[in-house]
């Protein structure tokens, strides 16, 4: 029986195998970065990574701008804007001045643009972490969910399939096929805390998934795939070997409830806030001029 897991890795490609010991690498990082701050409740721990992501933000751009010249442009600009209420019955000085004030703010955004740039790997790592951490919660002992399997050809579901289950979690029904989509979906009741794995056999393939149940929060991966894409999105599992036909597993995860005085919010938006906000307010300190 050809197992597709862990084992049958070096099967994939050498580009493969280096996306999953990155994805691996970054997001064993991050839960040694974020364990100190797992008895906090989850919207408390998500602030102290906006502030940190803010302040990193500020760090960077101040590295890789051109700051001289940013300081310079912007002098300049509040110079011809004083001039413009200065001299604003004189139609030609104004225009002359407006005049300059749309170079220099063509320069500003022209030297902004790089940095914003290098900016994006940073922060694209980090809100991947913060998806994985904070977008779904683990399963409580006694609740239900849906796990779905999506196949390459839907000629693979008329062969047996099974989810097998041990003491963690109860299969609560038999695999429901649906061809049209080329899914099949199972009901289960999570049992046991913990991090676990589930294993779905299709013929002979079998495929293990993360299942993670629990009352606190943590990573929690819904989707283990073949795409490269939803690796990167997934990052804390590898990537299915396309040969066996199962092109992605995943469990149906609850979203992780986010309050702020007694609003939801969503962590996207949470982070986006707070992480600019951090940013603006602490730029005086690094003395970095955007």
């Amino acid at each position: 029986m050809l197992s597709v897991n862990v084992r049958v890795r070096p099967c994939l490609s050498e580009g493969s195998r280096i996306m999953d010991l990155l994805n691996r690498l970054i997001t064993g990082f991050f839960k040694l970065l974020l364990w100190p701050l797992a008895p906090l409740p989850p919207i408390w721990a998500l602030a102290v990574v906006s502030v940190f992501a803010g302040a990193l933000m500020v760090w960077i751009f101040g590295r890789v701008s051109r700051q001289e010249q940013i300081r310079g442009i912007k002098d300049r600009i509040r110079g011809n804007l004083f001039g413009v209420r200065l001299y604003q019955h004189e139609i030609g000085v104004v225009l002359r001045l407006q005049k300059q004030i749309l170079g220099d703010t063509m320069r500003y955004m022209a030297l902004s643009v790089a940095p914003m740039l290098v900016l994006l790997i940073p922060m694209s790592l980090i809100m991947v972490q913060l998806n994985l951490h904070f977008a779904s919660r683990p399963l409580r002992p006694g609740e239900q969910a849906i796990v779905r399997i999506s196949v390459a050809d839907a000629a693979l579901l008329s062969r047996p399939i099974s989810l097998k289950a041990d003491r963690s979690f109860i299969v609560e029904t038999p695999p429901v096929r649906i061809s049209s989509d080329k899914q099949a979906a199972w009901r289960i009741r999570a049992v046991r805390p913990g991090h676990h794995s589930l294993k779905v056999q299709i013929g002979d393939q079998e495929i293990e998934k993360a299942l993670d149940i629990g009352n606190d929060w943590r990573a929690v991966s819904s989707l283990r795939t073949v795409s490269w894409l939803d690796s990167l999105l997934y990052p804390s599992e590898p990537r299915l070997d396309r040969r066996a036909g199962i092109r992605a597993v995943e469990v149906l995860y609850r979203p992780l409830p986010l309050q702020v005085l007694g609003w939801s919010v969503d962590w996207l938006v949470f982070f986006f806030i707070i992480s600019v906000a951090a940013s603006f307010a602490l730029k005086g300190v690094f003395g970095v001029q955007f």
